[in-house]
């Protein structure tokens, strides 16, 4: 047979190929996929057999690959793209290369990025031409040798970046609070702008001096104009616009705008400068803090009226009143409205005062008298204190009067402050004239009121006698009490007045009285008594003197106490009377009113007494002045044995029954506490009653009785008595015989009466329940089987239960009936067992997982329960229980289950068990309460920033009830457990976490209030933080050039502190003593950076101000600590520089602002001009007024607190300008420096001043001595103006002002002719001559400059008003006479 051939591919192999191919002996085998290995094997078969040939292996060649996924392109910037691609999904090849190609979304324009060629299939696109916020397609191309395949294109956006090309917003004041401002959206938004901000900077003068931006308000990004508020007026302020998007923010260039002017703010108080002794004030004032615009005028008013108004900020208030309180007002105006300061009071200078009223007197006594006074009719001033000042005038005792005058100060009043005084002169002597006044002081002088007269009254007398007691008769109750008249009665006598015992009669006597009789006394007391006598300037009193009273029978005598010690004898005693009223003598004691006994003793035994018997005593005590009896007291004497007791009495009741009565004994001595009753010696009856009935005797037997009395000391016993019962019937018929024949028999058997005494006729069976009187009774006649028997089954009875049985037999003569006998049937099993009553309880632990289970016995137990069997089992949904428990056996019927599981429902059964059976209980259901969870497992950390971190919560594994709360807590340092969040999700976050700091951080898991279990602790490290909190440096040593500084570290670190820079600036001193204006604060410069904690910084200048500050940083931020200054120590000022000296035609102008460095506190300037001193104070700058052309030698000395430097001499020509230094500067010696020379010193400067006043004066008097014949001209005075401070026209003027007359020349004075007006003034080089003075001003600008611009009046200035005054009046003239009536008053 021909073969026929297959080829087989891939047999055995996943997806195996069968071809077959008949008998040719080659084939072409299509459809196979490219690039993939084959193994072939070629199979014959004939005839129904086949055989496989051997196999070989072949690889079909590449294709072009098929199947390319999209890539995966996903922003990770906002101009960063990450690219992801798989391989295609039939590569048929190897892929030599990836092609990534992009483009914008919704154009054409593609653009190849990356050729892949090796490596990981990604790519990351962060080329410049990304755009943020913008949307891109990517697209990969897979290419093997045979050709390539493209993928679908994949989009993505890239993310926002902060906005850029913001321009400048538009501002316009619309009011002084308001600006009103316009911008656009920035040229780039990169997103979407969320907001904008409206930040402002408010501009200052000094570039140093950095306010911090306000955000004002923000916007959303829809809005692009907003409404800015609460501006301060007339202020610059830079404003721009932050814009916002999600990935950052952009701020605008800062445009500027000036709100509007308002009203002035910020004015300040007054300052005062009293003159004229009170009559003027000198007022002063600063520029408003807050101008708001340009100040127009200024106001000053008092009490509404206005008294001055102009620009000019100093006004000589005039002609006022001392000491009086005027009420002044600042008014600041500007074109937009006017502002009043806080109404000021101010207070003139004090005067001497005047009309002191003379004192009133208020009250007169013999040694006191009391005067007011007020105040000064017109006090001028503060009355600082007022002076009593008194004098006395004694009267001989001839009545003639001889007056002797002591005048002295006895009183001195500080407290001023009322409206009225007082004042009590005390230890005065009476019948004496004395006179006041008073004299009232201030702080100028004092005034002495007149003299007002009073006289001082009559005294109590002395030299009183002490009164004579006598007794009256022998009463003791009485006291005589006799005295004498006073020695020295001062006075006229009024009264007399008894005092007993310290204590005043409630009565006085006339003067005419000496005795008195005092009755109703206590006997046996001792008395005080002392006289009183008065006249009507007062009373005085005796020494007292003390009598004894007589004695008297006792009072208040208490009864004996008494005490029994036997049954015949009694043990009395007693105690002394409360009131004895004298010696007790005696005492008798009385038993039943005869005298037991006499004496003094306190005690007595009493002896052959009656036993049980009560006892009257009474007891007497005595004294000299009598006796007295005390109530009775009673006794009881002990008991003894009874005696006589009587034989008892008999009464036969019947055959088998006798009553027994007897008597108490005739002797009881004591309570009978018990009675014995014996029958034949046999004891039958114990108590207290004396009746007795005796039965269950014999009938018509003989019986002997006797009775016993007993008490608590012994017993007595009567003599015997017999006593025979009657006959009677059958008797003796004993107890049935009975057996429990089963649950509910009982076999009852019975013997005949013991005495039958007749034949018995029946038996009658009683049955009945002890709990129950009804019985059931069964009679058995001789005919009855159990007649016969003696024996009957009781059925029908109850199981386990007791009966009584009782027989009786009858014959003619009566019946014989037996006692009862019980007996109890036969036990059953127990039936109707109810279900047990179950409460959880709370375990030590303090949880619900203890079942208290209660139970009662069955309804019926059928005899006596042994025990109770329980059982437990898991409650499920089936009927197949499989885990029940025998948990308890035995006879309680409670118990307590604590081997339960927690949450678990259970059922509970009893069983009950008695000797013949057991019976169950329905099932009991409950439920153990939750416990806490079991299997905790730490927390996992699924997010962790620098104050927060999100937190995963696995559940427990044994949840032991329904989980209400997880609780994430923390370990403390102190041992405590911080909770961090709670509440019932298991992701939490937690908040307010501190950076850079490890965490021990557990889970507790709550089933109920304390279910509660606390898992295991995993460790939480929080990201780092930007540092907080940095203290500020502290200065370790210090000098004039160098620091040592030394400081902490941030109090939260925040992280690891890399480095410290210290930032130092100079301040500008609190107290500006140059003629500064303004002074602009240092740069900010850093004087250190590195890790270390210290500093030393050498380059500072001496006596300046430093600001500084550290700045801490870590790997996140920094953080600055507050600014704190200090200042560099002292030095000797130092020269640097020469001075400047310019001039035009009338004035010189001298600058030495830059000519010294102080290194100090400045004491002073000093200017002089050719060794004269010419100026002195504070200023750096100065114009002296230019009268003719000189040569000029100025030299400027600086006194500081260290010492002082000096200028070289610089000769200066009026006519050439500036010469050559003369000298070199010196310094002085140490020594010098510490110390001013003696002409320098206040002392002497004022020495100088008072010798010169006084030369002047002589030199004045000498000049008015010739021209006091001269006949002085009549000159007219005009109407005065508000001045400011008079000064001679040639006084220096300040650089601040502006002069009428003299503005024609401008002076070229170096940077702003501005500056402070000195406190000092400077002399004058030259007077004008009156032809001079006439040449270069006019009359009317003399006026204009004396009436608004003269500068101020200085104390030192070398030329005195006085000595203008003198020039004036020589250089007598039309113009001058009219300058000099205006400004000389």
């Amino acid at each position: 047979m021909p073969l026929e051939y297959n080829v087989l591919l891939n047999v055995g192999i996943t997806s195996p190929l069968v071809r077959p191919v008949g008998r040719p002996r080659f084939v072409l085998v299509d459809g196979l996929d490219p690039y993939t290995h084959y193994e072939i094997r070629i199979q014959a078969c004939q005839n129904g057999g086949c055989g496989v040939g051997s196999r070989t292996y072949t690889r079909t060649s590449e294709a072009p690959p098929k199947e390319l996924n999209l890539p995966i392109v996903r922003a990770t910037g906002s101009g960063v793209i990450e690219v992801k691609w798989l391989p295609p999904r039939k590569p048929n090849g190897i892929i030599i290369n990836y092609f990534i190609h992009r483009r914008p979304v919704n154009t054409q324009e593609e653009l190849l990025l990356f050729i892949w060629s090796e490596g990981a299939l990604e790519f990351i696109d962060a080329s410049d031409a990304l755009q943020p916020f913008t949307i891109y397609e990517y697209r990969v191309r897979a290419q093997n040798s045979r050709g390539s395949v493209d993928s679908l294109w994949s989009s993505t956006q890239t993310l926002e970046a902060p906005p850029w090309g913001m321009q400048a917003p538009w501002a316009q004041a619309t009011s002084a609070y308001s600006v009103l401002l316009n911008w656009t959206q920035p040229i780039s938004p990169n997103g979407v702008i969320s907001q904008y901000r409206v930040v402002y900077q408010e501009k200052r003068s000094d570039p140093t001096f950095s306010i911090p931006a306000i955000t004002a308000l923000t916007v959303t990004g829809t809005k692009h104009q907003a409404h800015l508020f609460g501006l301060k007026p007339f202020t610059t302020y830079h404003i721009n616009i932050v814009a916002v998007n999600n990935a950052g923010q952009l701020s605008s260039p800062w445009t500027s705008v000036t709100t509007l002017e308002a009203s002035p703010s910020g004015l300040s108080n007054f300052t005062v400068e009293k003159k004229e002794n009170g009559r003027a004030l000198l007022i002063k004032w600063s520029e408003p803090s807050k101008p708001n615009g340009v100040i127009k005028t200024y106001n000053i008013l008092n009490d509404d009226n206005l008294e001055y108004s102009g620009l000019s900020r100093q006004f000589l208030f005039r002609r006022l009143e001392p000491f009086t309180l005027y009420t002044l007002v600042l008014e600041a105006c500007t074109v937009a409205g006017c502002t009043r300061s806080s109404p000021q009071p101010v207070q003139t200078d004090e005067a001497p005062p005047v009309s002191q009223l003379a004192p009133v007197i208020q009250s007169v006594n013999a040694t006191n008298i009391e005067l007011s006074w007020s105040e000064p009719i017109n006090p001028n001033g503060k009355i600082i204190h007022y002076e009593v000042i008194h004098r006395c005038t004694k009267e001989k005792a001839s009545g003639n009067r001889a007056t002797t005058v002591e005048e002295k100060i006895v009183f001195t009043e500080y407290n001023t402050e009322n409206n009225t005084f007082k004042y009590n002169d005390k230890g005065l002597q009476p019948w004496t004239r004395y006179e006041y006044k008073i004299r009232a002081w201030n702080s100028v002088g004092y005034t002495d009121s007149s003299w007002s007269v009073a006289k001082t009254s009559q005294a109590a007398p002395k030299g009183l006698a002490t009164p004579r007691l006598t007794y009256v008769s022998v009463n003791p109750h009485k006291v005589l009490i006799s005295w004498l008249s006073p020695e020295e009665p001062n006075g006229v006598l009024q009264s007399y007045r008894l005092q007993k015992n310290e204590v005043f009669y409630p009565f006085s006597f006339d003067a005419t009285t000496f005795n008195y009789m005092d009755e109703d006394l206590q006997p046996y007391s001792v008395y005080s008594y002392a006289i009183v006598a008065c006249t009507v300037g007062g009373c005085s009193t005796s020494e007292p003197a003390k009598i004894q009273t007589l004695e008297a029978a006792p009072a208040l005598v208490n009864p004996p106490s008494l005490q029994a010690i036997s049954a015949t004898q009694i043990n009395a005693s007693w105690s002394p009377p409360q009131i004895q009223n004298g010696e007790i003598t005696k005492y008798i004691l009385k038993l039943s009113d005869e005298e037991y006994y006499v004496g003094r003793g306190l005690s007595r035994l009493i002896s052959n007494l009656q036993p049980c018997t009560q006892y009257d005593f009474t007891l007497v005590a005595c004294t000299n002045g009598g006796c007295t009896s005390s109530i009775s007291q009673s006794v009881l004497t002990m008991e003894a044995p009874p005696l006589n007791m009587e034989a008892p009495r008999f009464l036969v009741t019947g055959s088998e029954s006798i009553e027994i009565t007897w008597k108490t004994p005739m002797n009881p001595n004591g309570k009978i506490r018990s009675y014995e009753l014996r029958r034949d010696g046999a004891l039958i009856y114990l108590g207290l009653e004396t009746r007795y009935l005796d039965f269950t005797l014999t009938p018509g037997m003989e019986y002997s009785y006797e009775v016993t009395a007993n008490n608590s000391q012994g017993s007595t016993t009567s003599p015997p008595a017999r006593i025979r019962t009657h006959p009677s019937a059958p008797s003796g018929m004993l107890p049935p015989r009975l057996q429990a024949w089963a649950p509910k028999e009982i076999l009852v058997a019975w013997d005949p009466p013991a005495k039958v005494n007749a034949d018995i006729k029946n038996y009658t069976i009683s049955i009945r329940e002890p709990a129950e009187m009804r019985k059931k009774t069964v009679d058995f006649d001789t005919s009855h089987i159990s007649f016969v028997r003696q024996s009957y089954v009781a059925a029908d009875l109850k199981p386990y239960h007791r009966y009584e049985v009782q027989v009786q037999a009858c014959t003619l003569q009566g019946c014989a009936t037996s006692e009862w006998a019980s007996i109890q049937t036969l036990e059953a099993p127990p039936e109707v067992q109810p279900s047990p009553l179950i409460e959880m309880q709370t375990s030590s632990d303090g949880f619900q997982s203890v079942a208290s289970i209660l139970w009662t016995g069955p309804q019926q137990p059928n005899g006596k329960v042994l025990y109770y069997e329980l059982y437990r089992r898991q409650a499920t949904h089936t009927h197949i229980h499989v885990d029940l428990v025998l948990v308890y056996n035995g006879t309680l019927t409670s118990f307590k289950d604590t081997k339960l599981l927690p949450y678990t429902e259970y059922e509970y059964q009893v069983w009950s068990v008695n000797s013949a059976g057991r019976t169950p209980s329905s099932w009991a259901r409950c439920r153990t309460g939750p416990a806490p969870p079991e299997g905790l497992h730490a927390p996992m950390f699924h997010t962790v920033a620098s104050t927060l971190a999100v937190v995963n919560i696995s559940p427990p594994l044994k949840p032991n009830g329904i989980v209400s709360l997880y609780r994430l807590f923390s370990n403390s340092t102190r041992g405590t457990d911080v909770v961090l969040s709670e509440g019932t999700a298991t992701q939490q976050t937690i908040h307010g976490l501190k950076p850079f700091t490890t965490y021990s951080v557990g889970v507790e898991a709550c089933t109920c209030f304390n279910c509660c279990t606390k898992g295991p602790i995993a460790q939480l490290t929080t990201q780092p933080a930007a540092p907080s909190q940095q203290p500020p440096p502290h200065i370790h040593t210090i000098t004039s050039r160098t620091a040592f500084f030394q400081w902490n570290a941030p109090r939260s670190p925040n992280g690891i502190v890399e480095s410290y820079e210290l930032h130092m600036y100079t301040a500008c001193p609190p107290h500006l003593q140059t003629q500064a204006k303004t002074c602009n604060p240092g740069p900010i410069e850093v004087k250190y950076t590195g890790k270390e904690q210290n500093s030393n910084v050498s380059d500072l200048q001496p006596y300046t101000i430093y600001n500084m500050r550290v700045v801490s940083y870590n790997s996140v931020g920094s953080s600055a600590s507050e600014w704190t200054s200090f200042t560099t120590k002292k030095e000797l000022p130092q020269y640097k520089a020469p001075f400047s000296v310019v001039s035009n035609l009338s004035m010189i102008y001298l600058d030495w602002s830059h000519t010294f460095l102080l290194n100090g506190q400045l004491k002073e300037y000093v200017l002089t001009e050719g060794a004269q001193r010419v100026y002195s104070g504070f200023d750096t700058m100065l114009y002296l007024p230019r009268t003719s052309d000189k040569t000029f030698f100025f030299q400027v000395t600086c006194t500081t607190d260290e010492g002082s430097a000096i200028t070289p001499v610089i000769k200066y020509s009026t006519a050439t300008g500036l010469g050559p230094i003369l000298t070199t500067p010196g310094e002085k010696d140490e020594a010098e420096t510490k110390y001013a020379k003696f002409y320098t010193e206040l002392w002497f400067v004022i020495l100088m001043a008072v010798l010169g006043l006084i030369l002047l004066a002589i030199f004045l008097s000498l000049i008015l001595r010739r021209k006091i014949k001269k006949q002085p001209y009549a000159r007219e005075r005009p109407p005065l103006v508000p001045l400011q401070k008079r000064t001679s026209p040639m006084t220096v003027y300040s650089p601040g002002d502006t002069h009428m007359g003299l503005a024609d020349t401008k002076i070229p004075g170096p940077s702003s002719p501005l500056s402070n007006r000195s406190n000092q003034s400077t002399s004058v080089l030259q007077l004008p001559s009156q032809s001079q003075m006439s040449r270069t001003y006019s009359q009317s600008s003399l006026h204009r400059s004396v009436s608004q611009v003269i500068d101020v009046y200085d104390k030192k200035s070398l030329i005195e008003d006085s000595v203008w005054d003198t020039i004036i009046h020589g250089h007598d003239s039309g113009s001058v006479s009219s300058y000099s009536s205006s400004t000389i008053p």
